[in-house]
This record gives C-alpha cells, structure tokens and sequence, in this order.
C-alpha cells in the first residue's frame, strides 16, 4: 500500500510539473517568428523571416497590430518605454514605442546578434564587428564599446551585464564599464540566461553553468541538440534550452545540472522566453508561436 501511494504521488507531481501548450498563435508563411517579450500589457514577437514586429494581446492569444522594423530581426528586449530589437540584416537596433508604435532606427556594429536592455541601457552584440555595445536611451546612440570577437548573447544579472563571444564570457559592470572578468568557455559560448543562482550559457557541447560569486565555470550539462541549440530561458525554476534541429526543448533542473524533462515544440523553435509564469516560443522554421505554461 505504501509503495502504491508513493508511485501514484510521484505520478502526479510528474504530470503537475509537465508544461501544456495552451496557444499555437498563426503567422504568415515566410515570417519566420524569432524571438518574444514583453512590453506594457503586450507581448511582442520579431519575425526574421519579414520586416515586422508583432504586437500580440496575451489576454486573447490574438496579434492586433504590425510595425516595420529592419530585416532579420530577433533578439528584443523593454525598457524606456520601447521595445528594443536587433535587425541583423541590416545592422540596425529598432526602437519601437509600445505606446504610440513609432520606430526609430539606431546604427550599430555590424551584424547584431542579441539585444536586451538592462540597468536603463539597451545593449546589443555586434557579431561581425566584435563587439559589445550599450546604448543609451536619451541619446539613441551607441555611447560605449567592448571587444568581444564573435559576440553572440547578453543578459543582465547579479548588477552585471555578461556578454558571450567565439572566446568565453566578459562580464561588464554597467556603472564604471570595467570588465569585471572573464570566463574561458573552450570552443566558445553562446546564448545566455540567468537564474537565481547562475549564470547559463550555450556551448557546443551543450549547457555550461557559470557561477557569479566566483566566475567561475561549475558545471557543464550534456545536450543531445548541441551544437544547434538556440537562446534559453529560466521558466519556474528550470532552464528551457531549445534544440532547434530536433523540435525540442531541454528542460535541465539546475538541482541536478541533468535534463529532468523534453518537451516537444514546433518547427526549429529558437528562443524561450518566460512572461508571466508562460514559456513564449516561436517557431523560427515554422509558422506558429507556441505558448507553454
């Protein structure tokens, strides 16, 4: 009796914790949906396949407006009162207003990778020129520079922003713009995430876990989609990491720095972003956005 209600009470807590696809939200056939946020009470979603960003109202699952922004969009971020979004096609961060919907084009480095904004600055990375790049929003300029070669991901964690590169990781405090460490990440790092204790970054090999008392590598998990993993998330306590050539997501348990879960998603899904307890994810070769809870 006692084996029974020990295996039906782990039955339950496994199906409790599994995520459910409560929206699968249509685009167009070529948009090629990349990346969420949110911003205000919307979430907002770039197509890298075509020159928009949509404006999605989460309460309906429904998209209520387009606007134009650059080619080749992905990464974004809010902050300032705008959505903030990498054009990599045409070297460009948009600046879009989730109040009014006006754009304004901001030159940065060549080739954009990622951007996010953090500690009242949007920061993007500059994959063929280099670069880190901040920039700041009364301006609308990029005011400050880091060299980083091949400069992939960002995030802003533990009073830091850390930035990913062909070399490891650079950690940059945004007061002084001291480069505060870096982190060797052999055959470099990718995309990256925080959670309440770490620092994560994508490898080719896998998930690497960094911590920030000491800069340090810890640990380094073990991932069948490597090398084509795409930019991952923290979503209730675990990291979302896709597997873009295998439709899939890794849901790695930092408890055990082990995969506890994959779920299936859609076609090449890229970037997981959590907004409001929900794990937003388009579908980069595919047609939908899939939203998880």
């Amino acid at each position: 009796m006692t084996r029974t209600l020990i295996a039906l009470l782990a039955a339950t807590v496994t199906t409790a914790a599994a995520p459910n696809v409560v929206a699968k939200i249509k685009v167009s056939p070529f948009a090629a949906p990349c990346a969420a946020a949110a911003g205000g009470k919307w979430v907002w979603v770039s197509e890298y396949g075509e020159p928009y960003l949509l404006k999605i109202d989460p309460a309906t699952n429904k998209i209520v407006s387009r606007t134009t922004i650059g080619t080749g969009s992905c990464g974004l971020g809010f902050g300032a009162g705008s959505m903030w979004i990498e054009d990599t096609n045409t070297s460009t961060v948009s600046r879009v207003s989730v109040t009014t919907g006006k754009r304004i084009a901001i030159k940065v480095g060549f080739t954009p990778y990622d951007t996010m904004f953090a500690f009242g600055s949007a920061w993007t990375t500059a994959f063929t020129q280099g670069e880190l790049e901040r920039i700041d929003p009364a301006k609308n300029r990029v005011v400050n520079r880091w060299k980083l070669r091949m400069a992939t991901g960002a995030v802003g964690a533990f009073g830091s922003v850390w930035a990913t590169g062909i070399e490891g990781v650079i950690r940059v405090d945004p007061m002084s713009h001291d480069v505060l460490a870096r982190i060797p990440i052999q055959g470099g790092a990718g995309w990256t995430a925080a959670s309440a204790d770490a620092v994560w970054v994508t490898t080719t090999k896998g998930l690497t876990r960094i911590d920030p008392q000491s800069n340090s590598v810890v640990a380094t998990v073990t991932l069948p989609g490597a090398p084509a993993l795409g930019d991952p998330d923290v979503v209730a306590g675990r990291v979302w990491v896709p597997q873009i050539r295998k439709d899939s997501i890794a849901i790695v348990d930092p408890a055990s720095n082990t995969v506890a879960q994959t779920v299936k998603a859609g076609a090449g899904p890229f970037v997981v972003t959590t907004i409001r307890g929900d794990a937003w994810v388009p579908s980069w070769k595919g047609r939908d956005i899939w939203r998880f809870r």
